[in-house]
């Protein structure tokens, strides 16, 4: 098994010990953000540059909340994964903490994510199914009111492929390209421009065998991934070379990373070891296969 070096980048308090309502994490740009509502709604934004802390106090959403980002001009966007009854489920705040106004964004949110002020978001199979109006697309994307802008599943139809049946992963990158990762048979589209310019499936990295089975993100470089399961495992998949291997998470001395919780964006990948975050950086690693 190989492994990966990965370096120490904060170490935040609020994601250590039991807490009632998990505290979620966004990343964004060179910030994490961290939304805690145990006790009241709070926003931590850490910088990755020079590790500097703002913490903020929002109004309640009044729901629980799964996914924090950033909005312009110096708005913030929380979005509860579930919408069964049609309740508004995105909330838009200032930089004040002040809830600006709110919208639905459709039932079983499974990851969202926003790039140059479009919200992309990809839906779990509860809400794929049962055709909720928003859910049934498998992917959309959003502008910052909350109207479609893109629809994966008609996109996907025009162009002859298969739809989401489940959007396992998703990576808005920071050159513009989307990237999914779904059933119904272990696809990979890279999106671009509103058309799925790329399409993979099958081979070591996307099958039922594969240990990737329902991976919950990755990260992206040169069409290289690094994945994250379900059982706390990383693997490296080349879409060029049909290859797929296993890693082991190492700190700068050697130590496995043990890790308990994990987001990726763009090219990095961030584990969680108690209230320690680490980072692997793709892109300053370069190529390894």
């Amino acid at each position: 098994m190989d492994h990966i070096t990965m370096t120490k980048a904060v170490r935040l308090e609020e994601l250590g010990g039991d807490v009632k309502l998990l505290p979620r994490v966004g990343v964004t740009g060179s910030r994490l953000m961290v939304f805690s509502q145990a006790e009241a709604p709070v926003l931590t934004e850490i910088s990755l540059v020079d590790g500097s802390i703002q913490r903020r106090l929002l109004e309640d959403p009044g729901v629980e909340i799964h996914f924090v980002q950033a909005l312009a001009p110096n708005r913030r966007l929380l979005v509860s994964a579930f919408s069964e009854g049609g309740e508004k489920n995105a909330f838009v705040y200032d930089g004040s903490g002040k809830r600006l106004f709110s919208f639905r964004a459709g039932d079983a949110v499974e990851e969202v994510q926003v790039m140059d002020d479009t919200i992309w978001i990809g839906y779990m199979e509860d809400g794929i199914l049962k055709e909720d109006s928003f859910s049934k697309h498998g992917a959309l994307a959003l502008d910052p009111e909350g109207n479609i802008l893109f629809s994966y599943r008609e996109t996907a139809g025009r162009q002859g492929l298969p739809g989401v049946r489940d959007c396992y992963g998703l990576n808005a990158t920071e050159d513009g390209e989307v990237w999914l990762y779904y059933s119904i048979d272990h696809l990979m589209a890279r999106i671009t421009r509103g058309r799925v310019k790329q399409f993979w499936k099958g081979g070591p990295v996307l099958s039922w065998h594969s240990p990737l089975v329902q991976a919950r993100g990755f990260a992206l470089w040169n069409r290289q991934l690094l994945f994250a399961t379900p059982a706390r495992e990383l693997y490296w998949a080349s879409l060029r070379h049909g290859i797929l291997e296993r890693v082991k998470p190492v700190d700068v001395e050697g130590r496995e990373i043990a890790f308990s919780r994990y987001w990726t964006r763009d090219f990095r990948l961030f584990l969680l070891e108690g209230s320690d975050v680490y980072l692997y950086d793709m892109k300053q690693h370069g190529m390894k296969m």
